[in-house]
């Protein structure tokens, strides 16, 4: 399904709730995140726009593996990211989530790509990222990564 130009759109697919912001936050071991310990979180709470990051590279991985045959997440190197809050996401928030390649360059068996996503609670934008990702394939040896991969790389689906 595409909306707004997104080629992959998950209507309702992550909820924000407070155990996510907890484990985030012990994930994080930021001192920042006061709530990681916290019995009781206000529903107003705000949260960090990186909590989005979990489901944000599951679509993005989705996204890639339609376009690379013999597609294996081990292979993915994370380059830079661009996160932009829009607005809070708060819990109890359900979101929806958007992605699309925005651009695609290969060079020397190495594919960079650029996926665009959002994140829309209510049918508002609440926040954008951009990320770069470098795969390695074609004549590239990485038969040690991919032996290696299952063992290291943890991922999943976005229903």
């Amino acid at each position: 399904m595409t909306v707004a130009g997104y080629t992959h759109w998950m209507d309702d697919c992550y909820t924000v709730d407070s155990e996510s912001l907890r484990a985030y936050g012990r994930a994080t071991r930021s001192p920042h995140v006061p709530y990681a310990g916290s019995r009781v979180v206000p529903k107003d709470t705000p949260v960090p726009p990186l909590i989005v990051a979990d489901p944000v590279f599951k679509v993005a991985a989705r996204l890639l593996s339609e376009q690379i045959e013999g597609f294996n997440v081990g292979r993915l190197l994370h380059v830079s990211q661009t996160v932009r809050q829009v607005e809070p996401i708060r819990i109890g928030d359900v979101a929806s989530l958007g992605a699309r390649i925005a651009e695609r360059v290969t060079r020397a068996g190495i594919d960079l790509f650029t996926v665009d996503c959002v994140v829309q609670v209510d049918d508002e934008v609440r926040i954008e990222t951009s990320s770069v990702v470098a795969y390695a394939g074609g004549d590239t040896d990485t038969s040690a990564v991919d032996a290696a991969a299952p063992g290291i790389v943890m991922h999943g689906a976005v229903s």
